[in-house]
């Protein structure tokens, strides 16, 4: 299973200035008198100082946890896994790639890409086989039977759990994600309130190799997202 990956991210920053502007006393003038600057003298009991109201000081949000994903949960698709290894991308044939599983049975998270928890604007994918040669079933086999509405648990490895809702389950072909479809899967638009996570498996037509194996002509992908504050 293999998933096309060009483009990349850019993110600029913008400064500001802010100004102050300065009170000017006044003073008496006359043919008779130098110029004297003053204020009116006031007793102490009848100064009518309001008293400040005191300003609260906000918490600060704790850093988010930074370490491993535990296990991904989507009861409709079948999907209970606790094996979730870290993986990467490569080059075949001048192409960046997502890397496959090491392992027909275990689910791949791309850290680089998107980390649950991290808030708004943020994307995290995971791949998974939908079955492999002389192996069965991978953990991804029925995630076409996700809909819309369905809930989608990632556990950190810390225990702390996220909950994300099914948006969409969609049918890819291959050649439109090698064509820059990709690009939206990996770099979606996201608002400072969205958070995604996108389970990406093989769909389609199967192609079989001679001398075994064989490859699918589409990807199913699926986006999960949770309103962050």
């Amino acid at each position: 299973m293999k998933a096309i990956l060009p483009g990349s991210l850019l993110v600029l920053g913008v400064a500001g200035l802010l100004t102050a502007a300065a009170a000017m006393a006044w003073g008496r003038v006359g043919a008779d008198y130098p110029y004297h600057a003053y204020a009116p003298q006031v007793a102490a009991g009848d100064r009518n100082t309001p008293t400040p109201t005191p300003t609260a000081t906000p918490t600060p949000k704790p850093a988010p946890y930074s370490g491993p994903v535990a296990a991904i949960y989507l009861g409709p698709a079948g999907i209970d896994s606790t094996a979730i290894e870290q993986r990467d991308t490569t080059w075949e044939n001048g192409v960046e790639t997502l890397e496959d599983p090491s392992y027909p049975g275990d689910v791949a998270w791309y850290p680089r890409f998107g980390h649950p928890g991290y808030g708004g604007g943020t994307n995290s994918l995971f791949a998974g086989h939908i079955n492999y040669y002389h192996y069965g079933n991978g953990p991804f086999a029925h995630l076409t039977s996700a809909a819309p509405g369905d809930a989608l648990y990632v556990t950190m490895a810390d225990g702390e759990e996220f909950a994300y809702t099914v948006e969409s389950v969609r049918l890819i072909p291959l050649s439109a994600l090698r064509n820059g479809g990709m690009q939206d899967v990996v770099y979606p638009p996201l608002d400072s309130h969205t958070e995604r996570v996108t389970l990406i498996s093989c769909g389609g037509d199967f192609v079989p190799f001679a001398g075994g194996g064989g490859e699918y002509t589409s990807r199913v992908v699926l986006v999960a997202e949770r309103w962050v504050p």
